[in-house]
């Protein structure tokens, strides 16, 4: 069993690690559904790669890098517009939309099967390569090297330039990671177990170490649960990060409650 599962935990791991710091970022700057949104348009140019019977790998992923580069560029351009009245993560949401329903257009008119759409949405964690793996390790550890020296920027810019190279960074990480996992649960790994530790602390490092251990944690148990109640892992990592949430939040009203009811 521990061969079966060995490299998928290894992937959760790995994702978690680099989605987590991102997550960060994503949270505190208040752009929660940028991830689905770069996730899907990633998703959206290797369903376009697969159209135009692409088969290289390192050619499919330069096209649905691509269609992160032009969703970044996109979003760089609504936030100087929409900013001032509050509609940032609305236009995101459009964004998101706006690949989903090309990305339908696009099955369904060409003729693909439907195993795009499910692999576009839940990925093949069960059944990803060690050479993918490893080569998105490699990969993560050249963007991890480049955001260690701009971490400051990140942190305290507000710039279209910083916002720029944040989004096309990013979008390298949702290439890689969509691939292998879909979009469902990069959008977990980047959001779900930070959530949940930022309900109980503000402080930047202690999120980040904390949720990088619940997302471990998370995997582990989804993982298991998934070879038990032969559910796909994918789905079954989602619902163990989605219980972890709402057991936080649930611990966190009551303890709220608690302290409101002392004498």
């Amino acid at each position: 069993m521990i061969d079966f599962i060995f490299w998928p935990l290894i992937t959760c791991f790995v994702l978690i690690l680099i989605h987590g710091y991102f997550g960060a970022f994503v949270l505190r700057r208040g752009i929660i559904f940028i991830d689905l949104a770069l996730a899907q348009w990633a998703a959206l140019g290797y369903l376009v790669g697969h159209w135009l019977g692409i088969q290289s790998s390192a050619s499919l992923f330069l096209v649905a890098f691509f269609g992160t580069v032009l969703a970044s560029l996109m979003l760089v351009g609504l936030k100087s517009m929409l900013e001032k009245i509050n509609l940032q993560e609305a236009s995101i949401g459009v964004m998101y939309i706006f690949a989903t329903t090309l990305a339908m257009v696009l099955i369904s008119s060409t003729g693909m099967e439907g195993h795009h759409l499910k692999e576009m949405l839940s990925g093949h964690l069960l059944f990803v390569q060690p050479m993918d793996v490893i080569s998105a390790t490699v990969l993560y550890g050249v963007i991890a090297l480049v955001v260690y020296n701009i971490h400051h920027h990140l942190l305290s810019s507000q710039s279209k330039r910083v916002d720029l190279i944040f989004y096309i960074l990013f979008g390298l990480v949702v290439t890689s990671s969509v691939k292998m996992v879909g979009v469902l649960l990069v959008f977990s790994f980047l959001v779900i177990p930070l959530l949940t530790v930022r309900l109980f602390t503000e402080a930047f490092k202690t999120q980040l170490l904390s949720a990088w251990v619940l997302g471990c944690i998370g995997a582990t148990f989804g993982v298991l649960l998934a070879l038990i109640l032969d559910i796909p892992l994918s789905l079954c990592v989602i619902l163990a990060y989605v219980t972890c949430f709402f057991s936080a939040a649930i611990i966190k009203h009551l303890n709220i409650h608690f302290i409101k009811n002392q004498p």
